[in-house]
């Protein structure tokens, strides 16, 4: 912002105007070669522009658009002045601190705006988004890798229990055909085996329940066998009933792996879902957060331009050359439209006769004191000149300082321009088909004889430019933010395209920052 407020002072005494050669052949054929200009030094300008009335000025009556106390008094009732010379100053410390108090606003928001600008929300937002869908991959590999395992080890469980239940119904097979053995043996008349059922006893055919009385009888090789039966019988339908037991278990803990793996996936899912809105969302809104920010840079930076302004007007300058008729106020006073002034006698500094500072309209002895100026703090006499008076929007105004350079055209006098100077911004706006504006004043710098009274004059006030730069014509250029891009003519006549870095885009000239060189040709486009 500093640079800016440098380069508006600097305006005031740039050059308007950027002579450019145009170039313009023609073939034989009849097909006119394209417009073109050669990359020169130049100026750039911006102006702003509106439409007001011309008046004639005979007497001007100067002032501060806002009150203060008045600091210092730099010229005296009877002095010739000119245009452009500072008259007087009031104080400027509450000026100057709202500038300061603007200008840290103004640094606040641009901060913002560079902090969005450099965000990488949008990419960590879909780094988030890659993560959340790597985590979905990894929960449903985890669900599939368990659910393999659990399935296995139900498998081999089954596949052990249908191998108990095989070697359980071929034991008890051995084990009928011993115990028939058996009870047909020498051995076995007296005492036999009554059978064996799931749980297998060794019992008395005569008394169930009671064991065989004589260990002896036993002694045949198919009772020894029928007995070591009994117990392969037994030892099947213990391993069944443990492995049974054993693949309820895995069969309960397969149900409760699973339902927690579809938790997990489900979570996985919802969580790689608000990542991907997330990134949506952030991706959608950063360029709305950013013209958002854009539009508060905007809005401080006017108001650094309107404090600037604020401080501006505390210096008064003379805005046509003439002569000081009158001055209400002396150094110390505090000058505005509810405080008293007083008026300085012509050539010096002390009061005039009969009229007490800060008094009223009645002298010391009761007549009526006519104040040299009436209201107004100095006006100047011998004036010759004109001023026009033109409403601008308010984004508009919010550019122009006293002092600017203007150039003023006439609809009655075609051709007829003439320079100008901004003389004062009113402070307050006016409401114009529903739209804010101020009424600037800009007084001519130059006379001409046609000159009238009530002419329409349109005022361009020059609010930003540099001179002695690089510049082609704006028309020649397809701007894309701080880029463009330009047809460059070739020594064979044909055309190439080149990219171009801008600077300061004007009215009528753009500055080039690079991608040219200095006597390059380029294409003006025809509209």
């Amino acid at each position: 912002m500093k640079e800016e407020m440098t380069l508006q002072s600097q305006l005031r005494v740039a050059a308007l105007v950027l002579p450019m050669v145009l170039v313009a052949t023609g073939c034989g054929s009849g097909e006119s070669e394209p417009t073109t200009a050669r990359v020169a030094m130049g100026s750039v300008s911006h102006t702003v522009a509106a439409t007001g009335t011309l008046q004639a000025i005979t007497e001007q009556k100067l002032g501060f658009a806002k009150g203060g106390k008045l600091t210092q008094l730099l010229v005296s009732v009877g002095q010739q002045v000119q245009a452009g010379q500072v008259l007087a100053m009031i104080d400027d410390l509450d000026a100057k601190a709202d500038l300061q108090k603007a200008t840290a606003k103004f640094n606040v928001e641009q901060a913002r705006l560079d902090k969005l600008n450099d965000s990488n929300r949008v990419d960590a937002a879909d780094e988030d988004h890659d993560r959340a869908n790597d985590i979905l991959d990894a929960t449903k590999d985890e669900r599939n890798e368990i659910g393999d395992a659990n399935g296995d080890y139900i498998k081999q469980l089954r596949d052990q229990l249908a191998d108990d239940r095989e070697g359980l119904r071929n034991a008890r097979a051995q084990l009928r055909s011993d115990q028939s053995r058996c009870n047909r043996s020498a051995t076995g008349n007296s005492h036999r085996y009554g059978g064996y059922g799931d749980y297998t006893e060794l019992t008395s055919k005569s008394d169930k329940g009671l064991l065989l009385e004589n260990p002896l009888n036993l002694h045949s090789p198919s009772c020894e066998r029928a007995e070591r039966g009994k117990q392969a019988v037994a030892s099947y339908e213990r391993r069944l009933r443990y492995g049974q037991n054993q693949l309820s278990q895995a069969q309960r803990r397969e149900n409760v792996d699973s339902a927690r793996q579809r938790v997990a996936v489900a979570n996985a899912k919802r969580d790689a879902a608000a990542a991907k809105n997330e990134a949506e969302e952030r991706a959608l809104d950063l360029p709305h957060e950013i013209a958002e920010q854009e539009a508060s840079v905007s809005d401080a930076e006017a108001e650094v331009r309107r404090a600037q302004r604020d401080v501006d007007d505390t210096v008064l300058r003379a805005p046509v050359s003439g002569r000081v008729s009158s001055i209400n106020g002396t150094v110390g006073e505090y000058l505005g439209s509810a405080s008293g002034t007083t008026p300085l006698a012509p050539g010096g500094r002390v009061s005039l006769p009969d009229v007490e500072a800060g008094a009223g309209d009645k002298d010391s002895e009761g007549n009526k004191a006519t104040r040299p100026g009436g209201n107004s703090f100095m006006s100047l006499k011998d004036v010759n000149s004109y001023q026009v008076i033109a409403p601008f929007e308010e984004s508009d105004a919010a550019q122009i300082q006293p002092g600017q350079k203007v150039n003023v055209s006439f609809d009655a006098v075609p051709g007829l321009s003439r320079t100008g100077t901004v003389a004062s911004i009113a402070p307050v706006g006016t409401q114009i088909k529903d739209v804010t504006n101020y009424y600037v004043s800009v007084v001519l710098n130059e006379l001409d004889d046609r000159l009238k009274g009530g002419l329409t004059a349109e005022s361009k006030i020059i609010v930003g430019g540099l001179d002695n730069v690089l510049v082609v014509p704006s028309a020649a250029v397809q701007r894309a933010g701080n880029t463009g891009v330009v047809q460059v003519m070739q020594a064979d006549g044909t055309t190439k395209q080149v990219q171009v870095e801008l600077g300061l885009v004007g009215d009528t000239t753009t500055q080039v920052l690079s991608g040219l060189t200095l006597g390059q040709r380029v294409v003006i486009a025809q509209n």
